[in-house]
């Protein structure tokens, strides 16, 4: 589950070897903020919302006629909206910190189930926060076989409460969607403007993000279900405590996001948080900061992606494989965590209490 975000600097710029940014710099931070905004961030945000309208759609016309044919329809959108996810999950700030809700897992299949029979629930509250979103969607389209959900949605006695429940879900999905880009579209000048480096700058929050970000793929999307209590090893294995557990789509979403973290610290085409470093002569162990971190993340993309079965039996059949992701992605956390944000001079103001 996420980790409460906090006020309070986790991070000190006592490291050695490093030279922080004191903010003196002329490195042009704005321009760097309009591409992200405009040509990362935005367009992320209209296809997820377009993907999460065709949700709702495929979702419409399953919970209209259950069949297995309209349920292979909704699945197929459920992936491709899911996937669209992991582009905007990042971003912690505007209405985009709402999207974050919608993916927090592991599912409470007991929660979702008590909401389903007694047909009362509030999807904003505390208690629904693991009952919800795409891992309920999941739980839902997944756990049981084709005949079995279509059957759960017709004949089953809650079946009118669980097609209720399916759309309210599903709408929250495609209305925070819509929500979220509308209010980046009206924050744009804002975000560039708010272009220093400190607490509340737009460059420091991202930065925030993509460290807090690495860290997720590394504890939730790996090592909880490695049996890792932060770093450190218990030795027993919880498949159910993957992303995506039901539909077994886990490594499918863990390379998507790691490849927009890259985007987002590489700027696509444009200026981007490698292009910050280079211009500061960051170092790492006597070498350039900016290309270790590309290569760093071109290395966990591969790891993640190179896993020739799902994680669920990867976990299993492929431990060493899974153990080296999760060291690599230990290793670039600290990097993005450590070595960038104290470069850029940038306090890390988030907790997570299990170490790096």
């Amino acid at each position: 589950m996420f980790k409460n975000i906090c006020a309070v600097a986790a991070l000190l710029l006592l490291l050695g070897g490093c030279k922080p940014n004191d903010g003196g710099d002329k490195f042009d931070r704005a321009a760097m903020l309009t591409n992200l905004v405009n040509n990362i961030i935005i367009p992320a945000h209209q296809a997820f919302s377009a993907s999460a309208a065709q949700l709702k759609i495929k979702k419409d016309s399953f919970t209209a006629n259950p069949s297995s044919v309209t349920l292979d329809s909704l699945k197929a959108a459920f992936l491709s909206a899911y996937i669209s996810y992991m582009k905007v999950e990042t971003y912690s700030f505007t209405a985009s910190g709402e999207t974050r809700t919608l993916n927090v897992f592991v599912t409470d299949t007991s929660q979702i189930n008590t909401n389903i029979s007694t047909g009362a629930y509030n999807l904003s509250a505390a208690n629904n926060i693991q009952a919800k979103g795409f891992p309920a969607l999941d739980y839902l389209l997944f756990s049981r076989s084709s005949n079995e959900i279509v059957n759960l949605f017709t004949t089953d006695v809650n079946a009118a409460k669980r097609i209720q429940y399916l759309n309210d879900i599903t709408n929250e999905i495609a209305t925070t969607a819509s929500g979220a880009t509308v209010a980046w579209n009206n924050s744009v000048s804002q975000f560039i403007s708010a272009s220093g480096t400190d607490i509340g700058s737009s460059a420091g929050m991202l930065v925030n993000d993509l460290s807090f970000s690495s860290e997720r793929c590394r504890r939730e999307r790996v090592g909880n279900s490695l049996g890792y209590i932060g770093t450190i090893s218990s030795g027993n294995i919880a498949p159910y405590l993957l992303e995506a557990y039901h539909s077994a789509y886990s490594k499918e979403l863990l390379a998507e996001n790691l490849r927009q973290l890259k985007t987002l610290y590489e700027g696509g085409s444009g200026s981007g948080f490698d292009d910050y470093l280079t211009y500061l002569n960051a170092e790492y162990n006597g070498q350039p900061l900016a290309p270790a971190i590309s290569n760093q993340f071109d290395l966990v993309i591969q790891k993640a992606e190179i896993i020739p079965v799902n994680y669920s039996t990867a976990l299993t059949n492929n431990r060493p494989d899974m153990e080296s992701l999760f060291l690599e992605l230990k290793k670039l956390t600290v990097m993005l965590k450590v070595d960038m944000s104290s470069q850029l001079g940038v306090i890390i103001n988030y907790s997570d209490n299990d170490g790096d």
